[in-house]
């Protein structure tokens, strides 16, 4: 009875757990496999990519370009081909380009295998500077330009190294002015501020504050009548609070003797 119990009351021997070595051996297997795999594409991708990396051999430039010499735009490029075909860095070859006063745009592409391409939009000469210089659209000093050349562009004055602020108000009041069909011949800025030659050579003074109303105020006038005795108008000063004055320009001379002969 004893003996019974105590086989009753005896717990089951727990099997060991089975490992499957063959299954071990296959994962191993294949994952060694894979990690070979993956070195090889590895290095058949750095050599694919070095081989299409290549250096550039070909540089090509085209654009309606009459002032920059090609050994000039040599120059520039040299100074950002630091990259193979893949590397070049576009973006910074196109921003430093276009800090040249010259170039006004670029616009640049890979030509397969190992070509650049680079199509350049040259800066047009906006108005004449000071003492013979020409200006860009942004108030950069274009190098190169003759004297001789563009006369019939505005003429811009003001202190040194005041180009940008000069063009900037240049800009703002001809396209004011041009709606009106009025053209700016010289805008000259000095301490007394802001003072205009109009095409038919008639003067206008803005001064140093508010000159955006002194315009308004002139424009009003001008087409209120100004505009029909353009021809007689010499000098107009907006620089006033509430007005403007008008300087008329002397008849001729001869034209009084005859009008008063008649």
């Amino acid at each position: 009875m004893n003996v019974a119990r105590r086989f009753q009351g005896a717990r089951p021997r727990e099997r060991e757990p089975r490992v499957d070595i063959g299954r071990l051996l296959r994962v191993a297997g294949f994952a060694l496999v894979l990690a070979a795999a993956l070195t090889v594409l590895a290095a058949a991708g750095l050599v694919l990519y070095r081989y299409l990396d290549a250096p550039l051999r070909v540089v090509a430039v085209d654009g309606d370009i009459h002032h920059l010499r090609r050994a000039e735009i040599e120059d520039l490029v040299s100074h950002y081909l630091d990259g193979g075909f893949l590397t070049l860095d576009m973006r910074a070859l196109q921003r430093g380009l276009e800090e040249h006063p010259w170039i006004a745009s670029v616009r640049a592409r890979r030509e397969w295998p190992n070509g650049l391409y680079l199509h350049l939009d040259e800066e047009a000469p906006i108005a004449r500077w000071r003492a013979g210089e020409f200006l860009n659209g942004h108030g950069e000093v274009l190098p190169g330009v003759s004297a001789d050349d563009f006369k019939e562009l505005p003429e811009l004055v003001g202190p040194e190294n005041s180009e940008v602020e000069v063009m900037a108000a240049y800009r703002a009041l001809a396209a004011r002015l041009a709606r009106d069909d009025l053209r700016i011949e010289r805008l000259a800025q000095d301490d007394e501020g802001l003072s205009l030659r109009l095409a038919g050579d008639t003067e206008l003074l803005l001064g140093r504050v508010d000159t955006d109303a002194r315009l308004e105020r002139f424009l009003a006038l001008w087409r209120k009548g100004l505009a029909a005795r353009r021809d007689e108008l010499a000098r107009v000063d907006a620089r006033y609070g509430n007005g403007v004055a008008v300087r008329w320009r002397a008849a001729p001379a001869a034209t009084h003797a005859a009008t008063h002969a008649g």
